[in-house]
C-alpha cells in the first residue's frame, strides 16, 4: 500500500531548472518535494555559459559562491576565434582566419566595462557536469530530505482541487503526493505530452556529435579563447569541421577537459561512425598524434520549438519543457532559470495568502514571449553561421575547390588581402551570438504582472548587441551601486532571496515611503523602502542611479521580488502615495467574498495592463 503525503508543491525534474526551482522556493518558505527518476546529476558538459541576468539571480539568492570558485575567468572566455587548425606545419596551418571579443572581453578594456557596468558580476562558464552537482547541494541543503534522485513519477492527476502525483524508487515503493502546484522541470519527455501541449516549430534541424575527452593542448591553445572554429577547406564546411571548447577544471591553455562538437545532416550515415570521430578531430585540429581520452560520445537533435501552453490546470511547464533551441548564444539553461525564477515568487505569494491565484496566469504571459524570441534567436544565430561557408566560398564535397579557395584567402596580394578583410567583416556578423548584451539583459514583459505608465518601451537593438537599461514597467530594473552605512550594494540587492517588493524613490519622495509602510501592513506583504540620493538613505554611489533612475524628483520605481519593474510614477506623488496603494490592489488581488477583486470590485488581473496614470 502506498503511502501518501499532502505537501504545496512537488517538482519533477532535478537539472538546473528543476534545482534552482527548488532553492528559490525554499527561499521562499515553501514547502515542496523535487524528484528525479536518474540517480545522479548530468554526466555531460552540455549547457556551460551562465549569462549576466543568469549570475545576478544566483547571486540574489546566495547560491554563486561556489560558482564562482570554479568558473572560467574572464580572460580565458574574452575571445572567440576562427582557425585553419591548431597544430600542423603546412602552410595553411595554425592560421588565424579572424577572431573577436566576446562575452565582455578581458578586464580592462571599454567593452569589458559596459559589461561590468550593467550587472553586479560578469557572465560565468561552467560546463552541467560541474554545475548541477553544485545546485543539487543548495538544494538538498535548503530542503532536507525533499531531494529525491532515482525516483521516477509514473503517473498524476489533476483533481481540480489538487494534483495527484505518484512516485516509484528505485526499490518499487510506491509513494503518493497530493499537492497544490506540480511543475514539469522534465526537459518535456512526460509530463507536457500527458497534458497535450505541443511543442511547435522545427525539429531534426540537424544532428549535433559532441564528443567531451581529456587532452594536453597547452602547446597550441590561446589562453584567452572561449572556443575555437575550425575551417581549413580540407575538412568540409564550417559547421561540418566543427569547434572545440575548454570545460576546465583549469582553464586557459591548462584545461585538462574539452567537447569538441560536429554537425551533420539527419541523413548522413556517417555520424553513426563514432569510431571514425577520434580520428577526425585529430585531423581537424592538425595534431596526428595527440592522446585523447575520450569521456562521452552523444547525439541530440537541433531543434527549435516552443509550448502552446506553459499551463494547464494546476500544471506548469518551465525549462526545455517548454522551449528548445539550438544552443547557440547559450540562452537554453539561462531561459529556464529566469522561468524559475518567475514562478517560485509568484507560486510563494498565493500559497502564503499574499495574492490570489489569478496572478499564476501571468507565468505564461511573461515568460512565453520571452522563450520564443530566445528561440528564434538561438535559432537565427544558428542559421547565420551558414554565411561564413558562404563569404569563403566553402562547398561541401568539393574538396579541391576549397583548397584553393583557401589559397587565395591567405594570398599575399592585395586579392588576398581583400578577400581576408571581407571574410573578416562576415565572421563579425556572428557576433549576435558572443556579445548578445542586449538579448541576455534586454528581454522586457509586454504583459504580466506589472502596471505600464503610459511611456513609450525604450529603445532595443535590432541586432541585440547593445543594452539599454530602462525602469519602463516590464523591464529588468538597470543595476547600480549604492552606499549604506558605509556598504556598497546593488540596487538588485534591496529584495534579495525574499519575496519583497521595493520603492526606490529620492529624499523627496517621503510619501512613497509612508504610504509603502501602509500598505506593507494592510497587504501582509515585505516592502523595502530606498530613497537615494544627496542627504538621503542611500548614497548613490558611482552617480549612476540618477542617469538610470528615469524620474524626476519625488518620482518612484517600484520593483518586484524577481528584480522587474512592476510600476513607475515619473514624478512626485500627487496625492500622498495613495496611487501606490491603487497599484498594489492591482497587483496583488486579494480574494474578497470568493472573488478575486481589488477594492474598487474591478476584476484587478483583467485590469492589470490597462491602468494609466
Amino acid at each position: 500500500m502506498s503511502q501518501e503525503i499532502e505537501i504545496p508543491i512537488v517538482i519533477v525534474g532535478g537539472g538546473g531548472c528543476g534545482l534552482t526551482l527548488s532553492s528559490f522556493l525554499s527561499n521562499y518558505g515553501i514547502n515542496h518535494v523535487l524528484v528525479e527518476k536518474h540517480l545522479t546529476t548530468s554526466i555531460l558538459p552540455k549547457a556551460h555559459y551562465l549569462n549576466q541576468r543568469t549570475m545576478e539571480i544566483l547571486r540574489n539568492h546566495n547560491m554563486v559562491d561556489e560558482i564562482l570558485q570554479k568558473t572560467c575567468p574572464p580572460r580565458h572566455m574574452s575571445q572567440v576565434a576562427w582557425q585553419t587548425s591548431l597544430g600542423g606545419t603546412g602552410p595553411m596551418d595554425r592560421k588565424v582566419i579572424h577572431k573577436f571579443e566576446c562575452f565582455g572581453g578581458n578586464e580592462g578594456t571599454d567593452y569589458a566595462e559596459t559589461y561590468r557596468r550593467d550587472a553586479p558580476l560578469r557572465s560565468g562558464n561552467l560546463p552541467l557536469f560541474r554545475l548541477e552537482p553544485i545546485l543539487r547541494k543548495l538544494a538538498e541543503n535548503r530542503n532536507p530530505g525533499k531531494i529525491l534522485f532515482g525516483h521516477h513519477m509514473v503517473e498524476f492527476t489533476d483533481e481540480g482541487s489538487g494534483v495527484k502525483v505518484k512516485i516509484v524508487d528505485q526499490e518499487g515503493k510506491e509513494t503518493v503526493y497530493r499537492c497544490q502546484y506540480l511543475i514539469g522541470a522534465d526537459g518535456g519527455r512526460t509530463i507536457g505530452p500527458q497534458l497535450g501541449i505541443k511543442m511547435e516549430g522545427l525539429t531534426n534541424i540537424t544532428d549535433m556529435v559532441s564528443v567531451h575527452f581529456s587532452a594536453d593542448l597547452s602547446r597550441y591553445w590561446d589562453d584567452r579563447y572561449f572556443a575555437c572554429h575550425f575551417i581549413n577547406g580540407e575538412c568540409g564546411t564550417v559547421f561540418e569541421s566543427g569547434a572545440i571548447v575548454p570545460m576546465g577544471p583549469n582553464w586557459g591553455k591548462h584545461s585538462k577537459e574539452w567537447i569538441f562538437h560536429f554537425g551533420f545532416a539527419m541523413d548522413d550515415e556517417k555520424r553513426h561512425d563514432e569510431s571514425a570521430l577520434v580520428p577526425r578531430i585529430r585531423e581537424l585540429l592538425k595534431i596526428p598524434d595527440l592522446v585523447m581520452d575520450v569521456h562521452k560520445i552523444s547525439h541530440w537533435a537541433i531543434e527549435r520549438v516552443l509550448a502552446d501552453r506553459y499551463r494547464v490546470g494546476r500544471v506548469f511547464v518551465a525549462g526545455d519543457a517548454a522551449h528548445r533551441r539550438p544552443p547557440t548564444t547559450g540562452l537554453g539553461l539561462n531561459t529556464a532559470i529566469e522561468d524559475s525564477l518567475n514562478i517560485a515568487w509568484k507560486l510563494a505569494m498565493v500559497l502564503n495568502g499574499k495574492a490570489s491565484k489569478e496572478i499564476l496566469d501571468t507565468y505564461e504571459s511573461e515568460r512565453r514571449p520571452v522563450g520564443r524570441v530566445n528561440c528564434d534567436w538561438g535559432l537565427f544565430t544558428f542559421s547565420n553561421s551558414a554565411v561564413i561557408n558562404t563569404a569563403v566560398g566553402l562547398v561541401p564535397g568539393q574538396k579541391e575547390a576549397n583548397r584553393l579557395r583557401f589559397q587565395t584567402l591567405f594570398e599575399d596580394s592585395d586579392k588576398g588581402r581583400s578577400f581576408r578583410a571581407q571574410v573578416a567583416r562576415i565572421i563579425d556578423s556572428q557576433a549576435i551570438e558572443f556579445c548578445a548584451h542586449g538579448i541576455e539583459l534586454g528581454f522586457r514583459y509586454s504583459d504580466g504582472l506589472f502596471m505600464h505608465d503610459g511611456s513609450v518601451p525604450t529603445e532595443r537593438d535590432p541586432l541585440g548587441l547593445k543594452y539599454y537599461p530602462t525602469t519602463c514597467p516590464g523591464n529588468r530594473l538597470p543595476h547600480a551601486w549604492i552606499e549604506k552605512d558605509g556598504n556598497v550594494m546593488s540596487t538588485h540587492d534591496l529584495v534579495q532571496a525574499q519575496t519583497a517588493f521595493a520603492v526606490i524613490t529620492d529624499q523627496h519622495g517621503q510619501a512613497w515611503v509612508e504610504a509603502a509602510n501602509t500598505i506593507a501592513k494592510r497587504f501582509g506583504v515585505t516592502i523595502v523602502s530606498a530613497q537615494v540620493g544627496d542627504n538621503a538613505q542611500y548614497r548613490d554611489y558611482d552617480d549612476r542611479w540618477s542617469l538610470l533612475s528615469g524620474i524626476q524628483p519625488g518620482g518612484m520605481v517600484l520593483v518586484r521580488p524577481d528584480n522587474i519593474v512592476a510600476w513607475r510614477s515619473i514624478f512626485k506623488s500627487q496625492h500622498n502615495g495613495s496611487e501606490l496603494q491603487e497599484i498594489f490592489e492591482l497587483l496583488l488581488p486579494q480574494k474578497m467574498n470568493g472573488t478575486c477583486t481589488s477594492q474598487n470590485g474591478q476584476n484587478a488581473v483583467k485590469g492589470i495592463n490597462g491602468y494609466r496614470e
